[in-house]
């Protein structure tokens, strides 16, 4: 179950405090990583990757007047260790503290590594619009980690935002490898455009009638091609039968 280890303060001026928490999520879990790239698109990188059991991350609360916000700033899987309680005799006198001592998070020849779930909590904090205060937002932030980790003991991961994303840009450069006509051929909508559109008319296509012309407001579309052998019975056409407007 996750839990916060500890949680620090930093008073950046009188207006902000920078808070930094340190959570356990129970168990070891692995640590996929992308390339964040300046040059090329971001991706994933191979394995192997590192197993992690602790997340370090921070959120800015701001004061203006008597109003206070929460900002996210960033989480980082990191290695942590705890120094031994102090004792006397049986009684505890004072919890040991936590360091950390190694981030996951570095530089690479492109640009740098970070966990692969990092911008889910981004948009994570982006969605809720900045409303939440500093326990609300901190809540959601390990809720999100919880479930993260508890997808893992499960076997089945949820999969980050950023695999989201590229499922979807592959599947769309699939469809769209043979061209835009080889994706929308099988569609009746594209097919019935493709009879529809100028020149695109079969040669065996019927002609419009006098009555069809005159049964639309619109205008008859007709093949330059079709256009000698069309042929209009004035007698078809109704309005020209009805001259009950000459005894006005």
């Amino acid at each position: 179950m996750t839990r916060i280890v500890y949680h620090k303060t930093r008073r950046i001026s009188w207006q902000q405090v920078r808070h930094t928490y340190l959570v356990d999520v129970g168990t070891a879990i692995e640590i996929p990583l992308m390339d964040i790239s300046k040059l090329y698109e971001n991706c994933i990188l191979e394995p192997p990757y590192p197993r992690i059991r602790y997340f370090e991350f921070e959120i800015e609360e701001k004061r203006d007047g008597k109003i206070k916000t929460a900002l996210f700033l960033n989480i980082v899987p990191v290695k942590a260790k705890q120094k031994p309680d102090w004792h006397i005799l049986v009684f505890r006198i004072r919890r040991g503290s936590w360091t950390v001592t190694e981030r996951i998070h570095f530089p690479t020849e492109t640009g740098e590594a970070q966990w692969l779930y990092t911008d889910d909590f981004n948009i994570l904090f982006l969605s809720s619009g900045g409303r939440y205060d500093l326990d609300m937002l901190t809540a959601m932030i390990t809720g999100k980690l919880n479930s993260i980790a508890l997808s893992y003991n499960s076997g089945n991961r949820i999969l980050s935002e950023f695999e989201e994303q590229l499922a979807c840009r592959t599947a769309i450069k699939t469809l769209f490898s043979d061209g835009m006509d080889a994706a929308f051929r099988g569609a009746a909508v594209y097919q019935d455009y493709g009879l529809t559109a100028s020149g695109k008319l079969p040669e065996d296509s019927a002609l419009p009638s006098g009555a069809e012309i005159s049964s639309y407001h619109g205008r008859a579309g007709v093949i330059p091609q079709k256009v000698p052998d069309l042929r209009v019975d004035i007698n078809e056409i109704e309005d020209l039968n009805d001259l009950s407007w000459l005894g006005e």
